[in-house]
């Protein structure tokens, strides 16, 4: 046998796997919890507001169809200029269930670098909310989530779900999901755009790993502008779990813990630098920790494992992963204190 038959690939019959896309993931997750709460905004001092999954997803279907009226649909791009809180959570269902893909633009983001994320993905129509719209360039047409006038057209749109019959043109699992651009660290920052394909597997591996069901909390404190956002949206969507939406004024330290305290989180992503600012005593119900988008100190792992309640040990997690990959590649297994830190 030649060296050349050896390492022939053998030739075997392939299954190809039905994409789920996104907006199917969020309809799982209204069909598994529909009266559970999807969606609560956190201060540092009180909560306010908050949307049942089946709250959300009725107003994300009457955006949804009101942006289908205006011609948006698979393979086009929709900026969401929006500031952590509800309204940004819907505006991505909403363009979602479109079949377009959306660009997270963090509107406190230079106003250049704001302005090269437009001009780049070529994005001519966005969502946003009046606190920011006087900040953004006006090259996009933009569509004022909490205007009357947009208020009052929502009402006349059904609730019915969204289907490739209403949409613009047929969803595929290949069309573009989002597109989020990358830190700049190295120049600048670039678009990356990400498929449907590769986000069921995720989900299903964040529900898997972590143990994510209906009674969980999860926490919602990335920039809308890094792919952070993205798994924290999943995180949730899998397990049909509430999630928390931090303000965009909390930072870290202090303020992050009495949010994590009060909203009784129990998962939740945070990078090492801000994990780093945040006391863990006393965070009992935050049973799950994940950190990525940096090198994770071995002393921060010492530092979060810790006896919660019950007598557990908070289990915590290091992901890695490029923007291009859906987000992360390789996930550590829970670590354990003393041990090297082999990842990133």
């Amino acid at each position: 046998m030649t060296r050349q038959a050896r390492v022939r690939p053998a030739r075997t019959r392939t299954q190809r796997t039905r994409v789920i896309t996104l907006p199917q993931l969020m309809a799982a997750a209204v069909e598994a919890n529909p009266g559970g709460r999807a969606v609560v905004f956190a201060d540092a001092d009180a909560t306010s507001g908050g949307l049942s999954y089946a709250e959300l997803d009725e107003r994300s279907t009457r955006l949804a169809r009101l942006l289908i009226d205006r011609g948006v649909g698979p393979e086009d791009l929709v900026a969401v200029a929006v500031p952590r809180s509800v309204d940004s959570v819907l505006a991505v269902w909403a363009v979602a269930k479109t079949g377009a893909g959306f660009v997270p633009v963090d509107p406190h983001y230079p106003a250049d670098r704001v302005a090269h994320m437009l001009t780049d993905s070529g994005v001519s129509f966005g969502l946003t909310v009046a606190a920011v719209r006087r900040g953004l360039p006006d090259h996009a047409e933009w569509l004022m989530l909490d205007d009357p006038i947009t208020a009052q057209q929502l009402q006349r749109y059904p609730v019915d779900r969204v289907t490739n019959q209403d949409r613009v043109r047929p969803l595929h699992g290949a069309h573009p999901a989002y597109v989020i651009y990358t830190s700049g660290s190295t120049g600048v920052p670039k678009g990356v755009v990400v498929t449907h394909q590769g986000l069921s597997g995720f989900c299903d591996e964040q529900r898997t790993r972590y143990r994510v069901t209906s009674a969980a909390r999860t926490l919602h404190f990335a920039s809308p502008s890094f792919d952070a956002s993205v798994l924290e949206l999943l995180l949730a969507l899998g397990g049909a779990a509430t999630m928390v939406v931090v303000s965009p004024t909390v930072y870290g330290g202090a303020e992050l813990a009495a949010v994590l305290r009060r909203e009784r989180v129990t998962h939740a992503f945070v990078t090492p630098a801000a994990l780093a600012s945040v006391e863990p005593t006393g965070l009992d119900e935050l049973r799950v920790v994940v950190t990525g988008g940096e090198a994770c100190p071995p002393q921060l792992v010492r530092r979060w494992v810790l006896p919660i309640a019950g007598g557990l040990l908070r289990e915590f997690f290091d992901a890695y992963g490029p923007t291009e990959a859906t987000i992360a590649t390789n996930i550590t297994a829970p670590m354990v204190p003393w041990q090297p830190v082999t990842l990133g």
